[in-house]
């Protein structure tokens, strides 16, 4: 029986994920970018990009997706449309490059959120130390009229304490899941696969019932005749509800008995 090729076992799901055109992750876009024009002008592009596809005309969408990331050049979901480009051209070194730029643009999101959060803290708290002071000024008058402007400013000081509280801690947030299938399909297909296996493994860590993930593990590990671990991450694809290619199976079946189930 002539072997199954690699990349037609591999899940790609190209036409799967980010079919939107907004933001697909769970990352805490700023509320004030440093420009918001340039940041609606980006939206726009990637918005018309999506439509060109749709329509089936890709090198325009291309074009509007690149002209995203020259208004916004952190516009993630730009750099992973023009990954899903690449890889359907199969240019895979470009495929990853893309990705990997999509994961950086979202790490800089971050770092953009997050210094927003510690700057409205640091105003807040700076409001409050004022009005604190300036309560205590008032007190010290002893003026009955001033009774009025104190109650005033202690009502604002409560509110501040309520915008205080509801403040997000600064955290770093994990890279989506599907991004990390993403540039570890890339690799899978430059034959990088001891860093696609890391790539799934992090896809599994935010999503452990992530089929597609095991799916293309399970390709790697019949790839290298590590026949257990195929067998094991196949199932668990099975189990999420990806439907294994039969030639695979009847591969893998060819180089390893399927194991019994084993009981719960």
């Amino acid at each position: 029986m002539r072997p199954f090729p690699l990349r037609l076992m591999a899940i790609f799901l190209l036409t799967l994920l980010w079919a939107g055109a907004g933001v697909p992750f769970a990352v805490a876009v700023p509320e004030e970018p440093v420009d918001s024009h340039k940041l609606m002008l980006a939206r726009t592009h990637l918005d018309k990009g999506m439509k060109l596809l749709e329509k089936g005309n890709q090198e325009e969408a291309e074009a509007e997706f690149l002209e995203a990331i020259r208004a916004f050049p952190d516009m993630a979901d730009a750099y992973i449309q023009l990954g899903h480009l690449s890889m359907r051209r199969k240019d895979y070194s470009q495929g990853l490059e893309r990705y990997l730029q999509a994961r950086t643009a979202l790490t800089n999101l971050q770092g953009i959120s997050r210094r927003q959060e510690v700057e409205r803290a640091r105003r807040i708290q700076e409001s409050m130390d004022i009005l604190r002071e300036q309560i205590d000024q008032l007190r010290v008058s002893q003026d009955p009229a001033d009774q009025s402007e104190i109650n005033m400013k202690i009502a604002q000081m409560e509110k501040l304490r309520q915008e205080q509280t509801k403040l997000r801690a600064p955290v770093e947030l994990p890279v989506p899941a599907e991004l990390s299938f993403l540039v570890g399909t890339a690799r899978m297909n430059l034959e990088r696969y001891d860093e696609a296996i890391e790539d799934y493994r992090e896809a599994l860590a935010q999503r452990p019932g992530y089929g597609e993930a095991h799916n293309n593990l399970a390709v790697i590990y019949f790839y290298r005749k590590d026949y257990p671990r195929a067998w094991e991450h196949l199932h668990a694809a099975e189990k999420a509800g990806v439907r294994i290619n039969p030639q695979f199976r009847e591969e893998l079946s060819a180089g390893a008995p399927e194991p019994p189930p084993t009981k719960p």
